[in-house]
């Protein structure tokens, strides 16, 4: 009897370990599933606000914001022509930017996704994009979109003494 209970014992802690190591396992490989996906997104975002812009279109771009930002962003539609005006017909022929950060994941939701990225302009100048969107929220489907684009077009040098962004 004595050493069934110790095989079992044995057993139960061996099983423990194991069960242990590969949850540890998963969450690693989740964050690295989520970074991918992340990544995804936001060039795929980047790409169709490009897209947007390069075309002047406007109510393509309208249509990227959550149904939540359309009805609480105060004259989307000014904004929106601001922010396409700013390129003066200028075209953006590249944009690079590091990879994407997000707070929340996917269980843990809402998931936010914010790129930067630096543009070249095919009058060769340079301005910088910040696209901010929600990814997924099973909660809330009306906020899921781009809640915010800032684009600075000045740099960092010629930025105003107490800016911050945003």
């Amino acid at each position: 009897m004595r050493k069934l209970t110790c095989a079992l014992l044995c057993l139960l802690m061996i099983l423990s370990i194991a069960f242990c190591l590969t949850g540890c396992k998963s969450r690693t490989d989740e964050m690295a599933g989520l970074e991918v996906h992340t990544d995804k997104q936001i060039n795929k975002m980047k790409k169709q606000v490009i897209k947007c812009i390069n075309k002047q279109d406007k109510e393509g771009l309208k249509k990227l914001f959550s149904k939540d930002a359309q009805k609480h962003i105060d004259d989307l539609d000014g904004k929106l022509d601001q922010l396409i005006g700013a390129f003066n017909g200028n075209k953006i022929e590249s944009a690079k930017g590091r990879g994407p950060n997000f707070k929340g994941s996917i269980q843990t939701q809402p998931l936010h996704i914010y790129g930067k990225y630096h543009l070249v302009l095919n009058s060769k100048e340079k301005y910088r994009i910040y696209i901010s969107f929600c990814d997924k929220n099973d909660e809330e489907p009306d906020k899921e979109g781009v809640f915010q684009i800032e684009l600075r077009t000045f740099s960092r040098e010629e930025s105003p003494r107490d800016f911050s962004g945003g």
